[in-house]
């Protein structure tokens, strides 16, 4: 799995236990991008623009980094594995003209590895009438779902999304909004760094409260779910729009209000009855952040780690075990989450050359 803030390549080995009802995470392991990949992926995040052959070779370039990671963790594997779950890396995302764009080589993964891939998870969605995102909801029920407590689980990503697993009621989950996306972008302007490490540089501003009620009245936010979104939305020219109607601001005085734009989007998606909310991915480290949500929402706020999954793993277990429910051929119930007219597979099988 790797994200829209680029950070990094993370791959997990999972095994599904027999009753199917939880993931048990065995091994890890992030790998940076080549650099020159990565400036090129974010050029065509940032603009929507690409050369047709530098798309082709960025993509060869992701899938090698990848087929890399993947030797790594067989070899190290004491079973066989069965499937290798590809989510590919996500160039562009339109719902709302019904398609999606996540580049990855499976049969070159594929081929390399003597393994079944399972790719294109979204686009099977969207060709059933759903938005093809989030899809982690799917997994946060197999594994954090209780019979006791009602659970959320925040995905702090580039763009920030939410599961409600409330026993009795069909699980729901959309994208909230912006995450680390803006804030990473905005201090990699002014600090010249690719993200706020420990939130500090936001911890020395300010929460500024008109920059803040601007944002919040984007009409994204007002949408009632099912909707999902992307950087090509919540991009540095939608902040920039925003920030041109004000006066020059601290930049750490902007840095911190990004941060409660977060905050404030998921306390407005919890329900009261909410106990726990378990939060995952990158935005975990940012403690400015985790300290704005916890001072903003009611339930009790703890780390995946407390369910006993790495926050940095949690999406790449996720679309592990969306492989193995696409080698299965299980139709998955998607239709509170994105929208789907019908459940579905999602993914598609790649199978190596047997020699």
């Amino acid at each position: 799995m790797s994200g829209t803030s680029l950070d990094g390549l993370d791959a997990c080995l999972v095994r599904e236990t027999l009753d199917g009802s939880r993931i048990e995470v065995i091994q890890t392991l992030e790998v940076s991008f080549p650099k020159d990949t990565q400036h090129g992926l974010r050029h065509i995040l940032e603009t929507g623009q690409a050369n047709l052959s530098d798309l082709l070779r960025l993509e060869i370039e992701y899938t090698d980094a990848v087929i890399e990671q993947c030797q790594i963790l067989i070899k190290s594997s004491k079973d066989p594995i069965s499937v290798i779950g590809f989510h590919g890396q996500t160039l562009w995302h339109e719902p709302d003209i019904g398609s999606t764009l996540q580049i990855g080589f499976a049969e070159r993964l594929s081929e390399k590895t003597g393994v079944p891939v399972a790719h294109q998870f979204r686009r099977g969605d969207m060709a059933r009438g759903g938005q093809g995102a989030p899809l982690a909801p799917l997994f946060h029920e197999a594994h954090f779902l209780r019979d006791t407590e009602n659970v959320a689980v925040l995905n702090l990503g580039g763009i920030a999304n939410i599961s409600l697993l409330i026993p009795g009621r069909p699980t729901t989950g959309w994208d909230i909004g912006p995450a680390n996306t803006l804030s990473d972008g905005w201090h990699q302007i002014h600090r010249k760094q690719p993200f706020d490490r420990d939130g500090a540089f936001a911890s020395s501003g300010s929460v500024h409260q008109e920059l803040l009620g601007l944002l919040l009245a984007d009409p994204y936010f007002a949408k009632e779910p099912p909707k999902s979104t992307g950087r090509e939305y919540f991009s540095p020219a939608w902040l920039e729009k925003t920030l041109n109607k004000l006066p020059p601001l601290d930049p750490a005085d902007v840095q911190a209000t990004l941060n409660q734009l977060t905050a404030e989007q998921v306390q407005k998606a919890l329900p009261e009855d909410v106990h726990i909310l378990v939060v995952c991915g990158g935005g975990v480290h940012n403690t400015h952040l985790m300290d704005a949500i916890d001072n903003t929402v009611d339930p009790l706020v703890v780390t995946s780690d407390t369910f006993a999954i790495d926050p940095n793993y949690v999406e790449a277990a996720c679309f592990g075990w969306l492989g193995l429910q696409c080698l299965d051929n299980t139709q998955l119930k998607t239709e509170k989450i994105t929208g789907s007219k019908i459940p579905g597979v999602l993914g598609s099988i790649t199978n190596p050359t047997r020699g």
